[in-house]
């Protein structure tokens, strides 16, 4: 492996609504795969401890806390950090937070901000008001959205301001819009020139609204030219290699910072 990469994985498993236990236990054996392996990361899909549910009671939520707790406590003896998103805040209607578990500490850097309105997902949680944060975990910077959030680029900006290595993107997108999944993916990592990992669950569930939906089961690793470098379509452990050298080089060989400082586009607040 060359100076500068290391690896990732990605684990696209069938999220069962409400089954709290077989979902961790399945997020804990990809966690075990992914160590073994010498992945430095994994990322699990969209709501993996829960998926989407008509509401969150109480129950379900003090399960879905306790497997984060657990996975993260796993993470932390195994030196992963594992990336997800989950039901989460104190009020009566959670929001779908991001998390990075293990590492130097947990951490819930953004809320999903865009909730999907054709399944009602507002009815469910209630949407984030942040923008996404850049965190250094020590082998790379790392962002990220959750899902529907990726259709709207205003969301991944930050991060390209932010120096971000590498953009995390969990999901639970449908098969029918499976190719715009791909494509909006390898749009947001050329047009902010870092790597992307993508992972979309797999299976077959009523979300929202209770109409059945299928999923692809797709992992993707995009690079900072909007190349798909690694993937998996069948709900299996991506195993994938990112290289911020090469990263690096892309953005001197096209500096599109340095370019949009100088048409006045950076953010005053980062200047």
């Amino acid at each position: 492996m060359p100076a500068g990469a290391f690896l990732v994985a990605a684990l696209p498993f069938d999220v069962r609504p409400a089954e709290v236990e077989r979902n961790t236990a399945t997020a804990l054996r990809g966690l075990e795969s992914a160590a073994a392996a010498g992945a430095r990361l994994l990322l699990l899909p969209e709501k993996w401890p829960t998926s989407f549910l008509p509401a969150f009671d109480r129950e379900t939520r003090a399960a879905s806390a306790a497997a984060v707790g657990a996975v993260q406590q796993r993470a932390e003896q195994l030196g992963v950090v594992v990336a997800g998103s989950a039901p989460g805040g104190a009020e009566s209607k959670p929001t779908n937070e991001l998390h990075l578990l293990g590492g130097r500490q947990a951490s819930f850097p953004y809320r999903k901000r865009v909730l999907f309105s054709p399944t009602g997902e507002g009815q469910q949680c209630r949407p984030g008001d942040g923008l996404p944060v850049t965190l250094d975990l020590g082998f790379a910077r790392v962002a990220g959205v959750v899902c529907y959030d990726l259709r709207f680029p205003e969301l991944t900006r930050r991060a390209f301001y932010d120096g971000a290595d590498l953009f995390l993107l969990p999901a639970q997108w449908p098969t029918p819009r499976a190719s715009v999944f791909e494509l909006l993916s390898r749009a947001r990592a050329a047009e902010n020139q870092c790597w992307l990992l993508a992972c979309n669950r797999s299976g077959r569930a009523a979300l929202g609204d209770q109409r059945m939906m299928e999923f692809p089961g797709t992992a993707l690793l995009v690079n900072p030219l909007g190349e798909v470098t690694a993937r998996c379509d069948d709900g299996g452990l991506l195993l994938a290699e990112v290289d911020l050298d090469a990263m690096a080089d892309v953005r001197e060989r096209v500096p599109c910072a340095r370019d949009a400082r100088r048409a006045g586009l950076w953010p005053e607040d980062l200047a």
